[in-house]
């Protein structure tokens, strides 16, 4: 069978590189980023027989002289991040949806194209989102609140992959992740910045009440849910992939790290007003039905496998790396 050839967009950072690593071995890999190759994650998890191309996605020009070649793009680009949306919410924007538009625009122009797949948000279904199905409206945030820029991106974006689904006759699959976690995850999301204060003993300061309720999704279930979609034979289609079985609030989330680190750290929560999802919760069932899609990795198993990560990136005074 001939080698398929992927072009993993963004695919330096922590799904990307996590889609690289399991590819790789088989398959001819080309890595698109805008960073040298030494400060990606790709780099830290040693994935090697890759190509690697250094290219801001949001660069029309450079984008499009990747070449016509590939079975399969992969459009992992994205600034996220709270805080990071919020500060830098034109760089957001405008990083999110011209790298898709280009990245689509470049899907057009192969000559044996099998599939396109991006990367959506959990957010586009809202502050309030119990059991959230591919076919539930969105409801976003108001505009004034600077970090809803992200989920407005996204939904943008899913809107032109259709289009081009639709007029191009491109592809497409859309992923929306929720809450993926594990090994080379960097950051300051909830899981990376409370394992990384609990191994300092430090207090875990939780925003809100703590009682904001996701779900967590192991990395290697979530990747294997994205292999399956990108080589299904169903296109111009969204799937949720998450973990409904693994429900936890964030204080709670908070205690089991303490626990599972033995650490000496408090959880201390702020009862800010600071906008936020309230709870967020998933319905796989179609990725069920159509992927075979099943996560089996339990939220503290795979927490000790992270926290065993991290202790060792820790001794290697590694943790301050961004994704």
């Amino acid at each position: 069978m001939r080698r398929r050839k992927y072009l993993l967009l963004g695919g330096g950072g922590f799904i990307g590189s996590a889609i690289a690593e399991e590819l790789a071995p088989y398959h001819e890999v080309t890595i698109a980023d805008a960073v040298p190759f030494k400060q990606t994650v790709a780099y830290l998890r040693g994935i090697t027989h890759v190509d690697y191309v250094q290219v801001n996605a949001a660069d029309r020009s450079g984008v499009l002289d990747l070449g016509t070649d590939y079975d399969y793009i992969v459009h992992a680009v994205a600034i996220l991040g709270i805080n990071k949306v919020a500060q830098e919410s034109i760089l957001t924007i405008n990083t999110n949806y011209l790298s898709c538009l280009y990245s689509l625009e470049l899907a057009s122009r192969q000559k044996h194209l099998q599939k396109f797949l991006t990367f959506s948000t959990s957010e586009v279904y809202g502050q309030y989102t119990v059991s959230a199905k591919e076919t539930d409206e969105f409801t976003i945030g108001i505009p004034e609140t600077p970090r809803w820029c992200y989920a407005a991106s996204k939904v943008l974006s899913e809107h032109l992959t259709y289009a081009y689904h639709r007029e191009e006759s491109i592809p497409t699959i859309v992923i929306r992740p929720f809450n993926v976690y594990g090994e080379y995850r960097f950051g300051n999301n909830a899981i990376s910045s409370f394992v990384r204060k609990a191994l300092k003993n430090e207090d875990l300061l939780i925003s809100g009440t703590g009682e904001q309720t996701r779900v967590w999704c192991y990395i290697n279930d979530f990747v294997s849910g994205v292999i399956h979609a990108l080589h299904s034979e169903y296109e111009g289609e969204s799937f949720n992939l998450g973990n409904p079985n693994e429900q936890c609030s964030i204080k709670d989330l908070a205690h089991l790290i303490v626990e599972l680190t033995e650490s000496k750290s408090r959880v201390v929560i702020s009862h800010s007003n600071e906008p936020d999802v309230r709870q967020r919760t998933v319905d796989i069932s179609k990725a069920r039905s159509y992927l075979a899609y099943e996560p089996s990795v339990s939220l503290r198993e795979g927490l000790k496998k992270y926290i065993t990560w991290a202790k060792k990136m820790e001794s290697n005074e590694k943790m301050g790396i961004s994704q």
